[in-house]
């Protein structure tokens, strides 16, 4: 089937593409546009289908924009073992890392009279956010009836940030008790281990509680956005912020996370960056996040391979667990 004069007017007069092709705005047409142009169109697309898919899983799971042969093989490639692991990929892919939904070679076969694959129509639907009642309509080239007629924000696969879509997946993943492990920012030779909790709340969010040097501190996950988790932590004792930052790729069954914090040192109150190791319980005690955290100094020898023997043991022989920052200077400072 050919693309539907209706689709193909909608995508030229989308807003985004209008903008892309602002500067070519008096070519007459479609027709005189290049591949080159064609590529560009296809970016703006393939963005907000990913977009859109991250969201709803459907729109892949029940091959409304990917084939079932090209999404088993995607699978497998990526080593992504199932349909919610591909997400977990899209989600984890940067704003450049474009999955190929419509190629700008297919939109210019659409736009010189080709033949028109449903999964790269649907995909064209998706990115006009045109309601699932209405693909129909659009796709025949037929006028919807008025009771249905909606616009285009209407559309029921709402689309959101990729850090915010990517939430769920942490929900599946990531909550869960831990273990933080982190030398002291005093630049002793002591580790912290002190629990630190990933739960989510009645109201879907994601909250982290945990206690650090005797002060408590509670935040949210932010975001899992190029493989890492993203967490702000306030500290409720004193004026202070804790950023975490863990790293994750893809994997959906972590026993280690490695990531690092940043804070500020409680003596001398400079930035200061800590590396982290946060071990998951296997586990879940009621009152696990109500334990206090303890020290653990390099020079305690341990008579088994458990847990916190072989953490001391990494962190021990691991280089700049500790990353100090100084105030402010003038630049003469800083030759050495």
């Amino acid at each position: 089937m050919l693309l539907s004069n209706k689709i193909k007017k909608a995508v030229e007069l989308h807003p985004e593409i209008i903008k892309l092709l602002y500067p070519e705005n008096k070519m007459n047409g479609w027709a005189n546009l290049t591949r080159t142009h064609f590529n560009n169109v296809a970016q703006v697309i393939n963005k907000k289908v990913t977009q859109a898919v991250i969201h709803n899983v459907d729109l892949v799971a029940h091959n409304f924009v990917i084939g079932k042969l090209k999404i088993e093989k995607d699978i497998l490639n990526l080593r992504c073992v199932s349909v919610a692991g591909f997400i977990q990929h899209l989600s984890n892919c940067s704003e450049y890392q474009l999955y190929n939904w419509v190629s700008g070679k297919t939109l210019h076969s659409y736009w010189s009279n080709g033949s028109a694959k449903d999964v790269k129509v649907n995909a064209l639907l998706v990115f006009l956010q045109v309601p699932l009642s209405d693909w129909d309509y659009w796709i025949k080239d037929r006028k919807a009836p008025d009771s249905i007629q909606q616009s285009m924000t209407s559309f029921p696969f709402k689309t959101v940030e990729l850090n915010h879509a990517s939430l769920a997946i942490v929900k599946k993943y990531y909550t869960g008790n831990y273990y933080l492990y982190y030398q002291k920012s005093d630049g002793s030779s002591n580790i912290i281990k002190t629990p630190f909790v990933i739960k989510e709340q009645p109201n879907g969010e994601l909250l982290v509680q945990s206690i650090s040097e005797g002060h408590r501190y509670i935040g949210k996950v932010m975001s899992l956005r190029d493989g890492c988790l993203y967490i702000n932590c306030q500290n409720l004792d004193f004026e202070e912020m804790e950023q975490y930052v863990f790293n994750i790729g893809l994997e959906t069954n972590p026993e280690v996370l490695f990531g690092v914090s940043t804070t500020v040192s409680v003596k001398e109150r400079l930035g200061v960056a800590l590396k982290n190791v946060l071990v998951k319980q296997k586990h879940h005690e009621a009152a696990f996040e109500n334990e206090q955290e303890i020290e653990i100094p390099f020079s305690k020898i341990y008579n088994s391979n458990s847990e916190e023997a072989v953490i001391v043991g990494y962190l021990k022989k691991s280089v700049a667990n500790i990353i100090k920052t100084k105030s402010c200077c003038n630049l003469s400072d800083l030759v050495q």
